[in-house]
């Protein structure tokens, strides 16, 4: 039997009656379709908006002393911080941070299983820390474990995708105290871990700082100091570069 024997509706001279039928059936599925796709979106941007108030809810006070040194804001005397891992898109892996004498400690574990990252930044985005507008970059005083990390400084609430956040590497020694001098020529601006040009940096409007652990480094190539298991990190002080 040919085409047209094994299905008749099809036949030239029955397509102009069926194609009412197939239209309909037709924008059904593709009805159907898109209303699937928007209660999968619904519900995944409903997991992350849940993820986002737990994660500002459970916010711990940085210890008394521990503030950006050259900073003029008076929030700076009382930040909060908070960590963002990559539960947040399905991963596994997992972060706290809590204070350890007058520093602050950001610890943890990654699983590099669905994820890639985890980070901590402070609190609040309503008004500036407090960068004076000449200053030249940040120092910090920390102690790691031999992985590479990020500073990140940002302008926007971390969920506002259309705002860049601004990274610079360093890589910690194990067990040993170090300094490094980010300057602020150097970080590199991102959205969504992507690198984009045509932004200037304004130290002025920085609402926020964070530590960053990512598969990533600043310019999205490949950390080659990240991978599966334990980390830890003392951040002692953060210092205005003028």
């Amino acid at each position: 039997a040919n085409f047209v024997e094994q299905w008749p509706q099809f036949s030239p001279s029955r397509l102009p009656s069926a194609m009412p039928g197939l239209v309909s059936c037709a924008a059904a599925a593709l009805g159907l379709g898109l209303a699937l796709g928007g209660w999968k979106l619904a519900g995944f941007l409903r997991r992350i908006r849940n993820y986002r108030d737990s994660a500002k809810a459970a916010a711990v006070s940085a210890p008394e002393g521990f503030e950006i040194a050259g900073a003029a804001s008076e929030r700076i005397q009382q930040l909060k911080w908070f960590v963002i891992d990559d539960q947040v898109m399905g991963g596994r892996s997992s972060s706290s941070v809590t204070s350890l004498g007058n520093a602050i400690q950001f610890a943890g574990t990654i699983n590099t299983n669905g994820g890639g990252f985890s980070s901590c930044r402070t609190l609040g985005d309503e008004a500036p820390i407090g960068l004076p507008a000449g200053s030249r970059g940040i120092a910090v005083t920390a102690t790691g474990d031999g992985r590479q990390y990020k500073l990140t400084l940002h302008t926007a609430d971390s969920w506002s995708m259309s705002v860049p956040t601004w990274a610079h590497d360093f890589h910690t020694s194990p067990g040993e105290r170090q300094t490094w001098n980010l300057l602020f020529e150097d970080f590199v601006p991102s959205k969504q871990g992507k690198v984009v040009t045509g932004v200037t940096f304004d130290p002025s409007k920085v609402t926020g700082i964070g530590i960053n652990l990512s598969l990533y480094d600043k310019n999205g190539k490949p950390n080659p100091h990240f991978g599966d298991g334990p980390f830890n990190v003392v951040i002692e002080r953060l210092t205005v570069v003028t």
